[in-house]
């Protein structure tokens, strides 16, 4: 097996040392040294060149170095090539943190208060217990299925929004359109979590911003072609929706003129919801490779026609 790798070179040689370890007879090139591109057999990547399909003519699987793939249009993949997303239990770790630190700082007031103090004003409201704010998460992968887990152990009314039917404990899951339509009125925090596809591109508009109750807050940390932006900055001026926090953006990094950047209720981080880690990646990397090697299924391949 021949593996090539595009990407940081610390990563690349954490990798390829854990490989080297594991499975001393894979060979391992580094972009864009590839002396004999006809040999390989695996991409490690997050974007493909515009002529891999020529220049890697054996190619087979192709390895996100993160947890998306839609920047590989995986509907436009030859059938027989292989998609993997990585799935590392790091990634899951980080978005429960991340989705927790943002839904704390929204059910406890906290942007509400970092204003008053730039006001100087000291001013108390209304504290919420947790089950009496509900949060609907839009995604039940593995991603939103530890996040609901999570939020519902600590107390709060969780709902869950899948395309196919899900089932979690303490949580109440519907699906498809009408499901969605259903969960929306009653939600406080909407928590986005989803693949892009065609289906989630510009989901997040006003049609469905404005069936949230006025007051909702959302919290996007999926993919940013999701937002329409316009649309989001309307609902937040018009104060139907309170606060939004988000991760990532359709353009990266946000446009230093961007409107988001100096709204007073959105609040901006650098897409850092998740990070790919080099150590624990790499383990995840080996085990799928060895599952490769055995013709066995490996974790995190993807169906091309769903993307995800």
């Amino acid at each position: 097996m021949t593996l090539l790798y595009k990407g940081p070179a610390e990563r690349g040689e954490c990798w390829q040392q854990a490989v080297a370890a594991a499975l001393p007879e894979v060979r391992w090139f580094t972009w864009p040294d590839v002396p004999q591109p006809e040999a390989v057999d695996g991409f490690i990547t997050w974007t493909l060149p515009d002529d891999y399909q020529s220049r890697f003519p054996n190619l087979k699987a192709i390895f996100s170095v993160g947890a998306g793939v839609d920047q590989f249009n995986p509907a436009s993949l030859s059938s027989d090539l292989k998609l993997v997303r990585m799935v590392d239990p790091s990634i899951a770790t980080q978005m429960k943190t991340y989705v927790l630190t943002a839904v704390m700082m929204l059910h406890r007031e906290q942007f509400r208060y970092q204003r008053q103090a730039a006001q100087n004003l000291w001013q108390a409201h209304p504290v919420k217990l947790p089950h009496e704010c509900t949060i609907t998460i839009l995604g039940l992968g593995s991603l939103g299925s530890s996040v609901a887990d999570m939020l519902h152990q600590l107390g709060f009314n969780v709902q869950g929004w899948s395309r196919s039917p899900k089932t979690l404990d303490g949580v109440t899951t519907l699906h498809g359109d009408e499901g969605l339509k259903a969960l929306l009125p009653n939600t406080d925090i909407l928590v986005s979590l989803l693949p892009l596809t065609d289906e989630t591109r510009g989901l997040l508009n006003q049609d469905l911003l404005s069936q949230l109750p006025k007051g909702a807050a959302l919290v996007n940390a999926g993919r940013g072609e999701q937002v329409v932006d316009d649309d989001l900055l309307f609902m937040l001026d018009s104060s139907h929706l309170s606060q939004a926090v988000l991760d990532v953006f359709e353009k990266e990094p946000l446009p230093a003129k961007h409107a988001f950047w100096d709204h007073p209720n959105i609040h901006v981080t650098p897409h850092t919801a998740t990070v790919t880690r080099n150590d624990t990646a790499a383990i995840r990397l080996v085990d799928n490779l060895k599952l490769w090697l055995q013709n066995e299924t490996m974790e995190g391949e993807v169906d091309k026609t769903r993307g995800y």
